[in-house]
């Protein structure tokens, strides 16, 4: 828990919550505010249903969580009207916040408390003769595409439709993210396109994979928003086109491979398609039929970017800095 960063730490809370609990639905949240709501979601157990919101807290050890941070998540809690909260911190809580949360009726979990729900229930451990084993699709989940020399062809995108992306992007945030709820919210989206699309998102840190959960005795898998993403679908929803974009920008620029493609055209000035093409086999392991599939939507994401523009060049085309 220490490794992940205090992001991938709120995703793996959501895990967590979303396997232990009977949820209609379960999310990380858009916007980031100290003491605010990190992950909410609706809890459907057949007899009740109410709505539910988490704190998170990635603390090192030793470094505990005050009554002060309880109180104020008890009024995001009033504020955002929901009907019951928990507090989740990788470290401990103080002795007031403790008395504090039995006061407002929060429930807390501890660092200890929640790696044995982990523990106990195979969330990202499996229990061996030998003793324990971390289950590398859990905390796979939580990454950020790899950097390295030689780009994977699975961080190289396919997804050429931004606003197929958005669609995409609705469903899972409807749905519970599942392919087949994606497919029947979006038919068009059968699981071959749920795979570029969510592979897209996770390159533009929209989305991140959920391991694989059980429905009806099979086991899928499922995707999630992040903050990013939930954030990109609101600025959109209210029509604030210009920070939705912008939004996407800071999402295209963390791209490896676009990074790479804009830095070689702002060395040259320009770059012809067939050069592109040149570089994205350099760099990736593509083979060679992927690399005009893949230029052509690298093409696309590359003149988001406000300082790249696409240029007519004979029968193909070129890009250039400007």
């Amino acid at each position: 828990m220490y490794e992940v960063s205090p992001e991938q730490f709120e995703i793996l809370c959501k895990m967590v919550l979303s396997r232990r609990l009977e949820t209609e639905s379960m999310q990380v949240t858009a916007f980031r505010q100290d003491d605010g709501i990190d992950v909410e979601g609706v809890i459907d157990e057949d007899v009740v249903r109410v709505l539910f919101g988490a704190q998170v807290k990635r603390y090192d050890e030793g470094n505990t969580v005050s009554s002060g941070h309880v109180q104020r998540f008890s009024g995001a809690l009033t504020q955002g009207n929901y009907q019951t909260g928990t507090y989740l911190t990788s470290s401990s809580f103080t002795g007031p916040a403790r008395r504090a949360a039995e006061n407002l009726q929060i429930h807390l979990v501890d660092g200890a408390q929640l790696a044995a729900t982990m523990v106990s229930n195979n969330i990202g451990v499996a229990e061996k003769v030998s003793g324990y084993e971390l289950q590398p699709a859990f905390w796979d989940a939580l990454t950020e595409p790899e950097r390295i020399d030689t780009i994977p062809s699975n961080e190289v995108p396919l997804a050429n439709s931004f606003e197929s992306l958005r669609e995409f992007l609705t469903a899972i945030d409807e749905t519970d993210g599942t392919r087949a709820e994606i497919n029947r919210a979006v038919p068009e989206f059968d699981s071959r396109h749920a795979d570029l699309y969510g592979t897209a998102g996770w390159l533009l840190g929209f989305v991140h994979e959920d391991t694989p959960t059980e429905v009806d005795g099979r086991e899928v898998r499922r995707w999630g928003l992040t903050k990013h993403g939930v954030e990109y679908l609101r600025l959109h929803e209210s029509c604030d086109t210009d920070a939705a974009r912008e939004r996407l920008i800071a999402g295209l620029r963390q791209v490896e491979i676009v990074d790479r493609l804009a830095t070689v055209i702002a060395e040259r000035g320009s770059l012809s398609y067939d050069e592109l093409k040149a570089v994205l086999a350099a760099e990736t392991d593509l083979s060679d039929s992927s690399v005009a599939r893949r230029a052509s939507t690298l093409g696309q994401w590359l003149t988001v970017l406000p300082e790249i523009a696409e240029r007519p060049e004979g029968r193909s085309k070129k890009f250039i800095s400007v």
